[in-house]
């Protein structure tokens, strides 16, 4: 691959702010290259709406960053990789496609010695099986448990990170999962990350978590790699571009970024 053709930057999406946890974990991870993040606030949450109306959408973004000549797309969204990743390798043509399931079930499955996974995320992915059916594709001995936390995104929206509100929710959502004697627990969902420490607390050492914002980060750089995508110079260059403003945007996503976003560009539809 030219050189001309690694400068490009990645595209990453997400329904809202949480995939600026894989924005992170890309930053720290390839810290060479581009980076261009959407996350469509004005519509957020997906996880309420039908499969037609969450395709349509995600096309509508995946064609948004294709125009800005991205040469990898991300689909940082877990609701959105659950029921739409099709639409974005249809669109993609060609250019790498990863998402966070297919990398947190990989991650998993490698993780677990004793086959034994539990699985956290919102109603909508949990519902959707995702995480489950890749597991067992990729190993069909595999137990998978799963378990809806709906009241985590609000609390990690709120700051409520170590909140006791937080910690009680967890034990509560975590103890079915827990009695099946897991060995690893995909955190399903980009804002769990910001829990990390409650959970590993709850859940034990000897749980062993698993990021999917880290495990993308670390599936694109051997992708870049394979590709011949990789950037090897140059000073990196972020853009965040959102489909509304909401007032409390900006704080709540420094804290995902855990840096500031600098200037945010809005796209009108």
């Amino acid at each position: 691959m030219s050189a001309a053709a690694a400068s490009r930057p990645i595209g990453v999406f997400d329904s809202g702010v949480g995939g600026l946890t894989v924005v992170r974990a890309l930053m720290e991870r390839l810290p060479l290259e581009d980076i261009v993040y959407f996350g469509d606030t004005a519509r957020v949450p997906y996880g309420v709406k039908s499969v037609a109306t969450i395709e349509h959408f995600t096309a509508q973004i995946t064609e948004f960053l294709l125009q800005r000549d991205v040469k990898m797309l991300i689909i940082a969204c877990n609701t959105m990789a659950a029921v739409a990743a099709e639409v974005v390798h249809r669109l993609a043509a060609g250019i790498p496609v990863l998402d966070v399931i297919e990398a947190g079930a990989r991650a998993a499955v490698a993780a677990s010695p004793g086959r034994r996974i539990g699985v956290i995320g919102t109603p909508t992915t949990i519902n959707s099986n995702a995480y489950a059916r890749r597991m067992h594709e990729l190993d069909p001995t595999v137990r998978v448990y799963s378990q809806a936390c709906p009241l985590f995104v609000p609390l990690v929206e709120e700051g409520w990170l170590e909140h006791e509100v937080t910690r009680l929710t967890a034990q509560e959502y975590l103890r079915p999962v827990l009695a099946e004697e897991v060995d690893s627990l995909v955190l399903g969902c980009t804002h769990y990350p910001l829990l990390k420490p409650l959970l590993r607390d709850v859940a034990g050492l000897h749980v062993r978590l698993i990021d999917s914002a880290l495990t993308t980060a670390e599936f694109a750089a051997e992708r870049l790699q394979q590709a011949g995508l990789a950037r090897t110079g140059g000073v990196a260059d972020y853009r965040f571009v959102v489909s509304d403003v909401p007032l409390r945007f900006q704080t709540i996503g420094e804290r995902f970024l855990g840096r500031s976003l600098g200037t945010v560009e809005k796209v009108d539809w």
